[in-house]
């Protein structure tokens, strides 16, 4: 059963729920939201992007990258309690695609780790603390037999290991050229289709008066 706001902050208040640091104005009415931590790697560079409250470094997803981010907040739920990640939508409105698997199985602890695609035409750019993504929890009838299993680095706030080496197996970059070339392709159609305009323009009156030049040719020759 999805729980609503009064029954987040009891489980908080029981320890069934923990969210380290927790903040009581980003929970909603039936949410907690969560904001972007210390750690990100970018699928056009093999080097972790260290973000932090005294960092003045940014997150920059051009258009067409892939990225492995952390959140800020560490998470730990019940045997009984799973969470579900949903994207805010003022980042999905800008063209920010939340990739991962969406649900937090009971027993997970440590900090949330997902993917993110930037799915617009242009740059986007995120800051440590930035409000990244929301978490619905849900009451299950009673514990799972098989919890989560920690992962020592998500607990310590790290992106794992086999992450980047998973990372470096793909071709992401080939995301971004994709992009790029679909924007050049957009562009030279544009210039094609103008192109052909004036062409229309210019070439349709010049051989409409040549046609017409040649039939009245040809008439005044049969009537000689």
């Amino acid at each position: 059963m999805l729980m609503r706001d009064s029954e987040i902050r009891q489980a908080i208040e029981d320890k069934r729920i923990l969210i380290d640091p927790f903040d009581g104005d980003k929970l909603q009415g039936a949410s907690y939201d969560l904001a972007l931590g210390g750690e990100a790697l970018v699928s056009n560079s093999d080097e972790k992007i260290i973000l932090g409250p005294a960092s003045s470094i940014s997150l920059h997803l051009e258009a067409g990258d892939f990225a492995l981010v952390l959140t800020r907040e560490s998470v730990k739920v019940a045997n009984d309690i799973a969470g579900v990640i949903g994207m805010k939508s003022s980042l999905a409105r800008r063209g920010l695609i939340l990739l991962a698997g969406m649900q937090i199985d009971p027993g997970f602890e440590g900090h949330l780790r997902f993917g993110l695609y930037n799915a617009s035409p242009r740059k986007i750019t995120l800051d440590y603390d930035d409000g990244i993504c929301m978490v619905e929890f849900h009451r299950l009838a009673g514990p799972v037999d098989r919890p989560q299993q920690p992962i020592p680095e998500l607990i310590a706030g790290k992106i794992p290991e086999s992450d980047r080496a998973f990372l470096r197996t793909l071709e992401t970059t080939s995301l971004s050229e994709v992009s790029r070339n679909l924007q050049t392709m957009s562009q030279s159609v544009g210039d094609l289709t103008r192109q052909m305009r004036w062409l229309t323009r210019f070439l349709v009156p010049t051989i409409s008066g040549i046609l017409v030049a040649l039939v009245v040719a040809i008439i005044a020759s049969l009537c000689d």
